[in-house]
């Protein structure tokens, strides 16, 4: 899993805890390089190199840029339904759909799915 810049660490400590094992885009890219990489960067490259992405930024599949690179690389990526929460909400809320990671992991061609306490969206 590759997680993007707006993912706080805690949430990397959760990830190992459920036995996931996680990139950062700073050890991708080098440190702080990470910081200034575009979306549409990442997305490409966790494509390539087949991870799921992990970021807050559920507007993404708005962004018509964006959305097409998730397309046109056959990106994976998992969003949380809103920024603004705590980073042990976030970690909850993995915890509650490992079986959402699993099926984006097996899943073929582009998604974009927005995970919720309750629910899964799924935008692409």
């Amino acid at each position: 899993m590759l997680l993007d810049r707006c993912i706080p660490s805690g949430v990397g400590k959760a990830l190992t805890h459920f036995d996931i094992e996680y990139r950062t885009l700073d050890d991708i890219y080098g440190v702080g390089v990470g910081q200034e990489i575009e979306d549409v960067t990442w997305i490409e490259d966790s494509a390539k190199q087949g991870l799921i992405a992990l970021t807050q930024n559920f507007r993404i599949a708005r962004v018509q840029h964006e959305a097409q690179a998730i397309r046109e690389h056959g990106a994976r990526v998992l969003s949380y339904h809103r920024a603004s929460l705590t980073k042990e909400s976030k970690a909850l809320i993995l915890g509650r759909h490992l079986q959402t990671m699993r099926r984006l992991h097996d899943h073929t061609g582009p998604a974009f799915w927005r995970v919720s306490p309750r629910d899964v969206l799924r935008d692409i």
